[in-house]
């Protein structure tokens, strides 16, 4: 007999698992899958668990025996090795990567001390099952659902998108069922997670509220998934691998485990809309999602300019903060420093950085461009380098000038609330944590953190900065923003819109959400983009862009070849990412558009031919871009 074991280290793609043989001494019949175990590797000894056990047939080549089985009963089911083994290979990361990131904290002596339960047996399904889709329009209506989907036996798994959702859910749930809860997230301190694993491993705690990180638990009894706000863009992991979107994991784990699965949002994405609308998914309730709150005020810049007012903020907005005597106010533009861009109006030239060639933006208070890319700045520039002219003017607007605005017109019409501002450094969301009233200028850094209940004046100062950037998925993050202010905001609160570009389709559709939808889809459906495609987007650099276009142009045409043959698959590319330089190096993407058909084993076969050290990227929130 002989076993295959998964070390819990990162390994190559290609060495998933390792063959060792099971000494005579021990007693086979007690040697299971999912056990964790001792074994040699190189010149030391390192944890592993048990994929598969072989009993017949011989391994390639002489192995070296496992030195220890630690529990008898196994630390992870069948159906959970299953899951990671899914995940390894759609997502091109390393499976002993993934296992050591589902177990607990491998300490030799902590672990020497543990009991392991004595776990009834449990009988799953590899059925996969539809998730349903339930659209609430307040939280009233969310925790009547969360609460009917938690099982009253078995293990519930509650997915929240950001670490400060985890208080809401919380907050809404009765102390009986407090009393099985259990909160895993990637800011646990190591013996946290050792002491929270153990509750989940040994039956103790059997709802488990968390964000992605909590996919990966010991799940013997999963019975039920429930994942909150599906929407919500930060469900997308980006910046490290695995590279997932959590709701595409939620349907793996739930395939694997036989689990019921439940998308809830007061705003579906897109794609999860198509997906309902066309009966993948199933709905528990009316598929009409209705205008949140009708007290919303789209503000035509362009009539605002035409009327003589040239400043960043509106009449309207002016009018209304006078009126708001309590509260707080909070001035929204997802953009820091001073103003967008600079550029000579002499010749044109737009100074951008000299590694990434993106725009620089200009801090007046420190008088410097910076690249909030590659973190570089240099000082604001007498004349253009082009045309030596010296007609050097700042475009657009950021959040130190809108400070410096509002400053001026609190004083004008003395409104004595504290102004703050949060755009770049988490330092900055301490001073939302203090008492009285604020006017707040803030980015996306400080929307998980702000005060709903008190808001109640919410103005979006220039929304119209992602509606031209050339990617697909940029206008729907812009109207989940919008419909999430909504969303939050008390009915009574104030809630302005300011753009120039009253007529687009974001804005019209904020009362009518279903314009949104068909326009989106008419758009992804002749371009190609999900949900009528999949799509997955490879990604790699080189410090000299001679090999790394060599590099990408013989994957490429390796894929190109690999997939002549498949119907529904296509291969773009290689094209230049935005910014092109950075972090030292050059960088390239290749695209592949994906039928929907056989989309899971097209993605497995594709990613079986891509460099092991190239980034991987399926369903991703930007084709060209970071």
């Amino acid at each position: 007999m002989f076993v295959q074991v998964i070390p819990a280290r990162r390994m190559p793609l290609s060495l998933p698992f390792l063959d060792y043989s099971v000494p005579e001494e021990f007693d086979k019949s007690k040697i299971k899958v999912g056990q964790l175990v001792k074994m040699p590797f190189r010149n030391k000894e390192e944890f592993g668990v048990i994929l598969e056990i072989k009993s017949s047939g011989t391994p390639n080549k002489k192995i070296k025996p496992i030195k220890e089985v630690i529990f008898e009963e196994p630390i992870l089911s069948k159906e959970q090795l299953n899951f990671l083994v899914n995940i390894s290979e759609f997502y091109h990361v390393s499976l002993g990567f993934l296992l050591k990131g589902n177990l607990l904290p491998l300490q030799t002596k902590k672990i020497s001390k543990i009991s392991p339960p004595q776990r009834f047996s449990v009988t799953q399904t590899d059925k996969p099952t539809k998730p349903t889709v339930f659209i609430h329009k307040n939280e009233e209506e969310k925790k009547e659902v969360i609460i009917k989907k938690i099982k009253a036996d078995g293990q519930t798994l509650i997915l929240v998108p950001e670490l400060s959702a985890i208080a809401k859910i919380t907050d809404i749930l009765s102390e009986n069922i407090l009393s099985r809860v259990v909160v895993i997230t990637s800011e646990l301190s190591i013996k946290d997670l050792f002491n929270r694993w153990i509750q989940i491993w040994s039956g103790e705690k059997n709802i488990i509220v968390g964000t992605r990180t909590a996919l990966f638990l010991p799940w013997f009894n999963l019975k039920s998934i429930i994942l909150t706000d599906e929407g919500n863009s930060n469900y997308k992991s980006w910046d490290m691998a695995p590279r997932f979107h959590t709701r595409d994991a939620a349907l793996f784990l739930s395939k694997h485990h036989g689990a019921e699965l439940s998308f809830l949002s007061h705003t579906l994405s897109v794609e999860s809309y198509y997906f309902a609308k066309n009966k993948v998914y199933n709905t528990d309730n009316d598929l009409a999602i209705k205008s949140l709150n009708k007290t919303t005020e789209i503000v035509d810049m362009k009539s605002q300019w035409r009327g003589g007012n040239h400043s960043l903020m509106s009449t309207d907005a002016l009018e209304e903060l006078k009126k708001v005597k309590t509260g707080d106010v909070v001035f929204f533009l997802n953009r820091r420093g001073t103003s967008s861009y600079v550029g000579c109006r002499d010749c044109g030239e737009v100074l951008k950085c000299t590694n990434c060639k993106l725009a620089l933006t200009y801090h007046q208070d420190k008088k410097i461009l910076k690249c909030h890319y590659c973190k570089l700045f240099e000082p604001m520039p007498l004349a253009c380098k082009k045309c030596d002219g010296t007609d050097i003017a700042a475009h657009g607007s950021g959040t130190q000038l809108a400070e410096e605005l509002i400053k001026k017109i609190a004083e004008k019409i003395t409104d004595s609330r504290q102004i703050i501002r949060i755009d770049s450094d988490e330092n900055e969301l301490d001073n939302l944590k203090t008492g009285g009233d604020k006017i707040i200028i803030c980015t996306q850094l400080a929307w998980p953190y702000l005060n709903w209940d008190k808001i109640k004046l919410f103005v979006f100062l220039d929304a119209d900065a992602p509606l031209f950037i050339p990617e697909y998925k940029v206008v729907e993050n812009l109207w989940q923003q919008l419909r999430d202010v909504q969303y939050k905001l008390n009915p009574e609160s104030s809630f302005l819109v300011q753009t120039e570009h009253p007529e687009h389709q974001v804005f019209k559709s904020l009362y009518s959400p279903e314009i949104f939808y068909s326009e989106q889809l008419a758009e992804r459906r002749v371009l190609g983009y999900p949900p009528f495609k999949y799509m997955l987007k490879l990604l790699t650099g080189n410090q000299k862009s001679a090999i790394l276009e060599r590099e990408t142009a013989n994957v490429q045409a390796e894929l190109t070849t690999l997939t002549k043959s498949l119907t529904g698959v296509k291969i773009l590319g290689p094209l230049e990412m935005s910014p092109y330089y950075h972090s030292g190096q050059y960088w390239q993407v290749i695209l592949a558009k994906i039928g929907y058909e056989n989309y899971k084993q097209n993605t497995k076969l594709i990613l079986a031919h891509v460099p092991e050290n190239w980034k991987v990227d399926p369903n991703p929130n930007s084709l060209l871009s970071e």
